[in-house]
Order: C-alpha cells, then sequence, then structure tokens
C-alpha cells in the first residue's frame, strides 16, 4: 500500500513538473510573439 501510494505521489509530482514546463514554455513563447508583434 505504501509502495503504491508513494508511486502515485511520484506520478503526480511529475505531471504536475511536466505542466508547469510547459506552461512556461507556452508563456515565453506568447510573450516572444508579442514583443516582436509590437517592434
Amino acid at each position: 500500500m505504501l509502495i503504491e501510494e508513494h508511486q502515485v505521489i511520484v506520478f503526480f509530482e511529475t505531471l504536475l513538473a511536466l505542466v508547469c514546463v510547459a506552461v512556461l514554455a507556452f508563456a515565453g513563447l506568447a510573450v516572444k510573439k508579442l514583443y516582436q508583434g509590437q517592434r
């Protein structure tokens, strides 16, 4: 039971990290496009 719970926690932490990276990458691209568009 503890092992399964630990695996689930690690899975969710990895998923959360991937989501954060994806959001940061998307935000970076959006800012880049807006910045280039203003120039």
